[in-house]
């Protein structure tokens, strides 16, 4: 519609009935069409991503409810699980996660075998690398501080046997916490690129942003019945 382009607003996707008026009358036949709509702008689309609009059942009136769901962008997400390449240049990860595989599962077939198996490695990987890694910076300042200190000590005291095993400890530790901070810098920046690349326009932005509101999954039937609580739809899928 040229009313919406001109006044900057979108036309949100709906979940439910595809109509919102329908009519009966004996004399003209059964008719329907979507005349309710739920139109947001861009200022509504920076505040609530996470919006949802379901059209419910029409009782008593001839045009069907539309209720809107609401969850601020700013308040808690439920982050998406990422793999982080540098988990694997950690000693005890592949032993992680062959832990977490050879766990007994309650599944008959090989599809639910393997879901089972996800659906339990994600938390304990997320758990793993909180103990492991922590805040990956915090560990470089401690490192760093750790070989400058030894370091001074060398210089301050003279160098021994046992001064030069510690420096070479801390010499290794700081290489290894460089190198991993280097790999998920390496990957953030190329998940960066891939997100933003030469998509900086307004235009765009406005675009994604729209679209994230019509692919989030705001309700699941689980056993039977219609389920919008968010905690328990991420329960319910891998």
């Amino acid at each position: 519609m040229a009313f919406l382009d001109e006044a900057h607003l979108h036309d949100m996707e709906t979940s439910g009935p595809q109509f919102t008026w329908v009519t009966r009358r004996s004399n003209r036949g059964y008719m329907a069409a979507r005349l309710d709509r739920v139109l947001v702008n861009d200022e509504f689309l920076d505040i609530w991503q996470s919006t949802s609009a379901t059209v419910l059942h029409c009782l008593s009136s001839d045009h069907h409810p539309i209720i809107l769901r609401l969850h601020e962008t700013s308040g808690h997400v439920i982050r998406p699980f990422r793999f982080q390449h540098m988990w694997t240049t950690h000693l005890s990860f592949t032993h992680t996660v062959l832990a977490s595989w050879a766990q007994l599962t309650t599944a008959s077939c090989p599809i639910q075998l393997v879901t089972q198996k996800m659906k339990r490695l994600k938390p304990t990987l997320k758990n793993w690398n909180w103990v492991t890694f922590r805040n990956i910076y915090v560990e470089m300042e401690k490192a760093s501080e750790a070989l400058n200190v030894i370091q001074a000590e060398s210089a301050l005291y003279g160098d021994s046997d046992d001064r030069l095993l510690e420096e070479i400890d801390c010499t290794v530790r700081l290489n290894t916490v460089l190198n991993q901070h280097q790999i998920n810098s390496t990957q953030r920046n190329r998940l960066q690129w891939f997100q933003d690349g030469d998509r900086n326009s307004q235009f765009f932005h406005t675009m994604n942003r729209f679209h994230k509101t019509s692919i989030g999954l705001s309700s699941l039937v689980v056993d039977g019945e219609l389920i919008f609580d968010s905690g328990i739809i991420s329960d319910s899928v891998v």
